[in-house]
Order: structure tokens, then sequence, then C-alpha cells
């Protein structure tokens, strides 16, 4: 009973893997080529620059695409053999259509076929011809182009992104940063046929000499950006940082040049723009790892995203015959990460600029001894407060404050102890009132503190604090126990106000009546 068994089993997986044989076996397809080299379509065929021939058969089961990249093609042509319906007259070989793609490429029918391919090949190069069945070759070229269509729209995004900081810095290196995205995306645009599927008439658009100048133009915008993001200026001495310019500048004048010459002159162009590349590489990576020794902001950014173009291009030159996926599409990616990271040391470079920027600006603006503002600064901080209360309406409140006799303190007690005093009264002050109000020193030891008030209640609260706090105040230095006394000028008006002079001059005046009233309240008899 179990050898049954066993021999039921035996027949079925023979049935079954027969059948699998069948199906496998209808669903064969071959193509060989004939000339000039017998191999397998799919292994490299190494093209000759000009015109040429190749003869390939096919026998399929169903229609398939022969397919292979454009970007060496001047033009190109498919013929299929049929046989004559009078087998004495000679086959007429019949011209395929061409489908609007990325690619070149062309229907193959089902059945034993023969076909020739005709080339007029810009320059030599190995490609890698490719049959696929029509779904998957249908999939293959909508991710093909949904994936180089994101990438492009990614560079332009990316070089607005930056123009627009470039634009809010004043800061034509972040131009030039949008320049090269922009380029490194219309290069690959063009190396990838993708203009060929929106002007497919226009051969221009798939010639050697638009693609060799968009990457002359990628080598020279970058350049021009990295030497500002890092201060290349600053940073290099005069002749290197000349010597890459001078180097760069001649890359873009070769490409330019390269436009109105001939093919062959093109490609001997495209040789020496080669070499320069790595020589300018050479030189801009020998920059970076410079200056990330110096501690440059934003250097060790820089140096990750160009060491992984430095990869890629190593990748394109070295692996064209190992892997053609990453020598076709490395460096697209790498450029697709160094674009980020270069969005990111750009903006984390505007983000420097502004705290420097803002840091210079509250130096100039802060008193170096009472850490408030300077005249200069509560001048400008005040006349924002004014315009917001000259357009909300409520109650602005002004007041001067002049420490009592205070020569005396520093003759009495020292400049050091005088100094002390005028910080500390500087903390009380700050300390009395709230955030949103401006606090300064004018000069010696005069301050001002103005506020914006939504009652005069809140306002005369204000004044009687300060006043009070001032009143019958004992600082504790580092010398002595010093009694101090300042005047407080109150001024409370509802009345809209631009002239900021003219409020200092009356509160200034209101602060001498109060100083007045206190030296004629300790001149009198007890």
């Amino acid at each position: 009973m179990c050898d049954l068994n066993a021999r039921r089993s035996a027949i079925l997986l023979i049935a079954v893997a027969a059948l699998c044989f069948l199906i496998c076996g209808s669903a064969f397809a071959s193509c060989v080529i004939t000339s000039p080299l017998k191999s397998k379509v799919g292994n490299p065929i190494q093209m000759v620059k000009g015109e040429q021939r190749l003869t390939f058969e096919c026998d399929l089961d169903h229609p398939h695409i022969f397919h292979f990249p454009r970007n060496f093609v001047n033009q190109a042509a498919l013929y299929r053999t049929e046989a004559p319906e009078h087998s004495s007259q000679k086959p007429e070989p019949v011209q395929q259509d061409e489908l609007l793609s990325a690619r070149q490429a062309y229907v193959l029918a089902a059945g034993s076929t023969s076909y020739h391919l005709d080339v007029d090949a810009q320059f030599g190069r190995t490609i890698h011809p490719k049959i696929s069945s029509v779904p998957d070759y249908q999939a293959f070229n909508t991710i093909h182009t949904l994936t180089l269509s994101a990438f492009v729209g990614f560079c332009f995004a990316l070089s607005i992104y930056v123009g627009v900081l470039g634009r809010s810095m004043r800061s034509y290196g972040f131009y030039s940063y949008s320049f090269y995205v922009a380029s490194a995306g219309i290069f690959f645009l063009l190396q990838e046929g993708l203009v060929h599927t929106l002007f497919p008439q226009v051969l221009f658009v798939n010639s050697l000499q638009l693609s060799v100048f968009f990457a002359g133009l990628t080598i020279f915008t970058s350049l021009r950006f990295l030497d500002q993001l890092l201060d290349f200026k600053a940073l290099l001495k005069k002749w290197q940082r000349k010597s890459l310019q001078y180097l760069t500048c001649l890359v873009l004048i070769l490409v330019s040049a390269q436009l109105v010459l001939s093919s062959d002159a093109s490609m001997e162009v495209n040789k020496l723009m080669s070499k320069l590349t790595l020589v300018i590489m050479a030189g801009i990576l020998s920059a970076i790892i410079y200056a990330v020794y110096h501690k440059v902001h934003c250097a060790n950014l820089v140096l990750l995203g160009v060491s992984i173009i430095v990869l890629a291009m190593l990748a394109r030159f070295y692996l064209k015959d190992y892997s053609p996926f990453m020598q076709r599409y490395g460096l697209i990616i790498a450029v697709t990460i160094e674009a980020l990271i270069f969005a990111f040391a750009a903006a984390q470079k505007v983000k420097k600029l502004d705290d420097d920027r803002m840091a210079a600006f509250k130096r100039a603006a802060t008193d170096p001894l009472c850490h408030i503002l300077n005249r200069d600064g509560w001048e400008g901080a005040a006349k924002v407060l004014l315009d917001e209360f000259n357009h909300h309406g409520g109650f602005i409140t002004l007041m001067f404050i002049d420490v009592d006799n205070f020569k005396r303190i520093n003759d009495s007690f020292g400049h050091q102890s005088g100094d002390d005093v005028l910080r500390i009264i500087s903390k009380i002050l700050k300390g009395q009132c709230r955030e949103q109000d401006v606090v300064g020193r004018l000069g010696g030891d005069e301050f001002v503190v103005l506020s914006y008030c939504h009652s005069r209640s809140q306002s005369e609260r204000l004044v009687k604090r300060i006043q009070h706090r001032f009143s019958d105040l004992v600082i504790q230095t580092l010398n002595a126990q010093i009694p101090v006394s300042a005047s407080v000028g109150g001024l409370i008006t509802d009345m809209p106000c631009s002239d900021l002079e003219a409020l200092l001059d009356q509160a200034d005046t209101l602060m001498y009546e109060q100083k007045k009233a206190h030296q004629s309240a300790m001149t009198q008899p007890i």
C-alpha cells in the first residue's frame, strides 16, 4: 500500500514538472545577436562612433519590447525582415515604429523574425540592449519616468528654496547653489532622455554637446556655492582660491565653446573636462578637509556630501562593466543626497548668519556695564513700542530716573562702588518692570523706562512702584553699604505721539521737579 502511494506521488510530481516545463516553454523568449558578434541580447555590446548595423534574430511567443539608452544616439532605426508572398523574391525589410519613451524602444513581433538595427552613434561606448515583455517594459518605463521626474522636480524645488534664502541674505553664493542644483537636474533630464519625450523632433536635446555644457555648468556653480558657504576667501590662500576659480572658469569656457563644435571636438572637450573635473574635485575636497580641520561652520556636512559624490563618480568610471544600475543611477542618487545635505547646510549657514547679526546688534545696542539697552538700542526699541501705542491706543508711560548725588558716591566710595551701584539699579529696574517694557541707560547715572499700558491706573501703579523702590534704598557693594536715592519723573499720556525726544524732555522736566523737591526736603531743618 505504501509502495502504491509512493508511485502515485512520484507520477503526480512528474506530471506537475512536465506541466511547468510546458508553461515555461510556452513563455520562453529568446533573441540572439548574429552580427557583428554573436551573443545574446542583454550582453554588453561595444558600439563605435558613426553608422553601424546590429543584426539579431528572435523567437518570441508574444510581442516584446527591444530597448536601450538613447543618450549616445544621433539616429537609430529598427527593421524587420519579412518573407515575401513569392519565395523567389528577396525579403524586404520593414521599418518598425519607435515608441515615445525615455529610451530607444521598439516593438518586436511574435514568432521567429530577423531584425537589423541601424545606429548612428555620437561616440563609441558599451551598451546593454534588453528585451522585455510589454507589461514589464511599461512598468519599467513608468517607474523610470516618475523617478527621474521626481528627481528633477526635487532639484528645481530645492533651487527655488535656497534661492529665496539667498535673496533674504543678499548672498550670491546661495544663488550659485540654485544654479548648481538646477543644472544638475537638467543634466540628468537630458542624459536620461526625458526631454526627448517632450520634444521628440528636436535632435539637439539629445546631443552630447548639450549634456556636456550642463555638466560643466554644474561644476562651475558648485564651486561658487562652496566658496560662499565655507568662506574660501578667508580660509584659503589667495593663489589656492584663484586656482580653483580659474580651473572652473576654464571648464565653463570649454563647455560653452563645444556647443558650436563638431561631435569629435566635443568628445575631446568632454575628455579634457573629465580630467579637469578630477583635479577640481581633488582641490575642493582638500579645501573642505582643511575647513573641517579649522572647524568652519557646516564643513562636516559639506565633506559628507562631497564624499558621496566622489564615491559615485568613481563607481561611474570603474563599475560600468560590473553594475549597469550603479553606473546609470548611482550619481543621481548621490546628487539627491548631496543636494539635501547642502540645502540643510545652507539653512544652517543662514541661521548662523542671523544669529551672528542678532548678536552683533545686541552688542551694539547693549550697555556693557549694566547689560541693559544703551541709548541707541533704547531709542530703536522705544520707537517700535510708540508705533504700537499710536496704532492701538491705550496709555504710554515714560519714566526718567536719575541717581541723586551720584558724584558723591564715586568720591566717597570709589568708582568701582559707583559702577556696582549702577549695575544694581539696572537690575532693580528690570525686576520692577515687565518683560515687554523697554529699559535703558542713556549714560552716566540716567536711566529710562518706556511702558505701554492699557489703563491709566496700571501706568500710575508702575510709576509709584518704582518711585517707592528708589525712595529709601541701601545698596550692598563689596566695599560698603551705600544709601542711594533716585529721582523719578513719570510721564503718562494717552495722546498719540511720534516725537520721542519731546516725551523725553517732558519726563526729564518732571524728574528735575522731583529732584528739587528731594533737595528742599533735605535742606529743611528738623
